[in-house]
């Protein structure tokens, strides 16, 4: 047994890497939650509730949601498109995987890789690009020759599904493809040797493997779409939704605050489900995208027939062009004259006006969002790696604090991340050296890095497991110590999963829009504001589209960049041959 000095060596580690997730992040959504009791609500909102605005009831926020029907409406058609997210969402990324990681034929690679694009489209890019697709005669309808009468032939709705569909399938399709490159497929062989049908091995062979992968994307889904804002605040204008709600009460702090509460408990209503199917299929969780940028699966696969081989490419080549048509349409989109590409199926004339006409401030934007998303991807590189090394050999009680402050970020939308911070930090504190962060970079920065803490956690905490510890030990029993062993064994193996975890954060952050517009300043605006801005007015519009496609030029050689280091460093990192 051992000692009580050696438990608490090896606690003390977690416990510190704990600190930082409680202070900025932990602590916040407390003050938030104590905001939506004690602060009150605007004065017409009170006089509505027929209250003193200045002698206003305990929870008084609370109680004017409660008794708002539009709060409820934004409650039950945030659900709604949650749910219907799901079902979309999981048939959608589930068919991809099942089409590209099931058999082998012609191309398979390269349309298995082609399954991630959707992480090269930032919230709002994404929503660019389904507007000029599918909004009021979008390109679809003009090819199709359909909607010229200027009527929608979708509805804003289903408009907002469609996009969730493509941006969240890409959850079940990382978690699902994960799981099928995993697939011991000597299972499946039994089964047929056995004379079982496809159906039996289904039901046998694969659904077993699957079932636990599938519900945890089911859940992810769930979470990530109820938190959802820049496509119901820009496809749907007609209705109302808990994120745009949020952003609308701007200045009430009593009264958003309780919408964000009540938000967060919607996210956090899925959160224990999918930690429990997570952990029972031991899925990948995000970190799964990783691997899918390699393009390679981890098994060799059975070769497909002819016949299956053509549908399979036929399929494949219906599905790339759906996954890539929002890249390469908000690509001609920055090159065509604003209103000029409205009844044609091809714009008439194409020019770079819109980079070359670019103001000033548009570039100072996306230096910004480069600046704060490189600085929020180190804080999390280095708090991931942190806390994958404490956790790895510390007791569960000195562990829970930094893996339950983890799991809290996965769950938090990004509307409530924003809203916490600033009911913590927007004036004056001492943790923040006296200085007030509103209306700062500093609290964009820590919105970021808090928000996409757990994408760099997971791959590091996933890298560590399989590392496994025979070359610590065999580096230890040569007398190496335990910083030396660290920095020279641990760190050049697990390189390649940090490199990966902080792309990702990167690129995410670079983009994320939501937290922004809650947080941003005129002298703090990220590039994704500036295009929501530029978006809106007219004129403005293909200015907008090119600096979508620079982030997504950037995203795609952020990944590329990444995905060369990593063969590097893994050839590096391998044993020389004698």
């Amino acid at each position: 047994m051992p000692s009580r000095s050696k438990t608490l060596r090896a606690a003390a580690p977690a416990l510190l890497v704990a600190l930082p997730l409680i202070l900025y992040l932990v602590y916040p959504l407390l003050v938030m939650f104590a905001d939506a009791f004690r602060a009150p609500v605007e004065g017409y909102r009170a006089t509505i509730m027929r209250w003193d605005p200045k002698q206003q009831p305990f929870a008084a926020g609370i109680q004017f949601a409660l008794a708002d029907p539009i709060f409820w409406r934004a409650l039950g058609r945030t659900a709604l498109l949650s749910v219907l997210t799901v079902v979309t969402g999981v048939a959608w990324g589930g068919g991809l995987a099942l089409l590209w990681h099931r058999r082998a034929f012609p191309g398979r690679r390269f349309f298995a890789l082609i399954g991630y694009a959707p992480v090269l489209m930032p919230p709002l890019v994404g929503t660019i690009a389904f507007y000029a697709l599918l909004g009021n005669n979008g390109l679809l309808w003009r090819i199709l020759s359909l909607g010229t009468d200027g009527t929608p032939m979708l509805s804003p709705f289903l408009n907002v599904l469609l996009l969730h569909t493509y941006a969240f399938g890409l959850f079940a399709y990382a978690f699902l493809a994960a799981a099928l490159s995993d697939l011991d497929p000597s299972h499946e062989e039994a089964v047929r040797s056995l004379g079982g049908s496809s159906w039996k091995v289904l039901k046998t062979a694969l659904w077993p493997a699957l079932r636990a992968p599938l519900a945890a994307a089911a859940l992810f889904i769930f979470m990530a779409a109820g938190a959802s804002f820049s496509g119901p605040y820009l496809l749907d204008t007609s209705g109302i939704y808990l994120s745009v709600y949020v952003v609308d009460a701007q200045g009430d702090t009593g009264f958003r605050a309780a919408l964000t509460v009540a938000l967060v408990l919607l996210s956090f209503s899925a959160l224990p489900a999918f930690l429990y199917f997570q952990r029972r299929g031991e899925t990948r969780g995000i970190g799964a995208a990783g691997a899918g940028l390699k393009g390679a699966a981890g098994r060799a696969l059975a070769k497909a027939t002819p016949t299956e081989s053509l549908v399979r490419l036929g399929l494949s080549l219906a599905a790339a062009a759906f996954l890539l048509a929002p890249l390469l349409l908000v690509a001609l989109g920055s090159l065509v004259e604003s209103k000029a590409w409205t009844e044609a199926v091809w714009p008439k004339a194409l020019s770079f006006e819109a980079y070359r006409q670019m103001p000033a401030e548009s570039w100072n934007s996306l230096q910004r969002s480069l600046l704060y998303g490189g600085f929020a991807a180190g804080i999390d590189v280095l708090l991931a790696l942190g806390i994958a090394l404490a956790l790895r050999r510390a007791p569960g009680w000195a562990a829970f604090p930094a893996e339950a402050a983890v799991m809290l970020a996965l769950a938090l939308p990004g509307t409530a991340v924003a809203v916490a911070l600033l009911s913590a930090y927007n004036a004056p504190s001492w943790l923040t050296g006296g200085q007030g962060l509103g209306a700062t970079g500093t609290i964009l920065v820590l919105a970021y890095a808090m928000r996409y803490l757990p994408l760099a956690v997971r791959p590091a905490r996933a890298a560590l497991v399989a590392l496994g510890g025979e070359l610590e030990l065999a580096a230890r029993g040569l007398g190496a110590s335990g910083l030396r062993t660290t920095i020279y064994v641990v760190l050049p193996l697990i390189a390649p999963s940090l490199l990966a975890a902080g792309l990702l954060c990167f690129v995410s952050a670079v983009g994320e829009y939501v937290a922004s517009v809650i947080l941003q300043a005129p002298h703090t605006q990220p590039v994704s504001v500036v295009m929501g801005t530029l978006l809106r007015q007219s004129g403005t519009e293909p200015q907008s589209a090119a600096l979508a496609v620079l982030m997504i030029v950037l995203g795609a050689l952020a990944i590329g960049a990444a995905g060369l280091i990593q063969r590097k460093l893994s050839w590096s990192a391998r044993p020389a041959k004698k």
